[in-house]
């Protein structure tokens, strides 16, 4: 295997590819300043209800939006949902964590998850390689007023759950609409604020993760 290339989107937007296969995690709608994936994709996986602007699911891709588990061309996927009360809401909003296994490495997309959420699925879980958390802090999308971890409970959860990679994401970039926290106080928080510039993108194979600690690596919107 040449390994699985992993690409960011801004948000909690990521496209997958191993092989012939694409997923794309939480794609997104223009209403958040960025641009979202375009092409077509086998796998899609919607990880909120559209409450942080307006999904764009890519082309020709079975679309997943919730509990169970499900294969597809031997991707195993695993979601786990949840449900916020978000304050100025009307309802509540679910959302659904992921964990998906590639090349034999398992990802798990936190979406925005609190700590007390994950703590229920842990077990569930399981081992994890490479994890998606978000680390930009509550914010406001209209009236509403979205809880998603700051850096101190991002890095609290990455203890927990011990990955080998780590890859945050929600957090300001250049050009989104939605006020969030940069990611330098998370960056800290993981003893990883002098490290590298952001990679374009991350190849993971799994012969070559971590052993020994979790690599902390920043990607640059696509």
């Amino acid at each position: 295997m040449r390994g699985m290339q992993i690409t960011w989107y801004g948000q909690a937007c990521f496209k997958v590819v191993s092989g012939d296969t694409t997923l794309v995690i939480s794609p997104f709608g223009r209403g958040v300043g960025l641009n979202p994936p375009r092409g077509k994709a086998d796998v899609v996986l919607l990880s909120s209800d559209g409450s942080d602007g307006d999904v764009a699911a890519p082309e020709n891709g079975i679309v997943i939006s919730g509990e169970g588990e499900y294969e597809v061309k031997g991707v195993l996927i695993n979601g786990f949902s949840f449900f916020h009360a978000h304050e100025g809401a009307s309802a509540l909003r679910k959302s659904t964590i992921y964990t998906v296994v590639v090349e034999g490495v398992t990802l798990c997309h936190c979406d925005n998850a609190t700590p007390k959420q994950v703590d229920a699925i842990l077990e569930k879980i399981g081992e994890v390689d490479v994890l998606m958390v978000p680390v930009g802090g509550t914010h406001r999308i209209g009236k509403e007023e979205i809880h998603m971890l700051d850096a101190e409970a991002a890095a609290s959860l990455v203890g927990e759950i011990e990955p080998r990679i780590v890859i945050p994401m929600y957090f300001k970039v250049p050009g989104l609409t939605v006020s969030l926290n940069n990611a330098d106080a998370f960056l800290k928080a993981m003893g990883a604020l002098h490290g590298g510039e952001p990679a374009d993108k991350l190849i993971v194979k799994k012969k070559d993760l971590p052993q020994e600690e979790t690599r902390v690596i920043t990607l640059s919107v696509a």
